[in-house]
C-alpha cells in the first residue's frame, strides 16, 4: 500500500487515508456488536466526609480553655 501511494499527490493520499480509516472504524464497530461486549459504566466510590453538625465528629477545640491559645 505504501508503494502504491508514493506517486499520489498529498490531497489524494489524504482522501485514501480518510477512506481507509472510515472502513476500519466500521469494521471495529461491527466486531464489537458481534461480540456483544459493551462498555459498562464503573461506579465511582464516594468519599464520605463528616458534616459540622454530625454527632460522631467531635470538635478538636472543645476541650481547650478559652484563654489558652497554645
Amino acid at each position: 500500500m505504501r508503494l502504491s501511494m508514493t506517486s499520489l499527490k498529498a490531497a489524494d493520499a489524504k482522501e485514501v487515508s480518510t477512506s481507509v480509516s472510515a472502513i476500519a472504524n466500521e469494521k471495529i464497530k461491527a466486531e464489537k456488536e458481534a461480540n456483544g461486549k459493551k462498555k459498562t459504566a464503573v461506579k465511582k466510590k464516594n468519599l464520605h466526609v463528616d458534616k459540622p453538625g454530625d454527632d460522631l465528629a467531635g470538635n478538636a477545640y472543645e476541650a481547650l480553655d478559652d484563654y489558652d491559645f497554645m
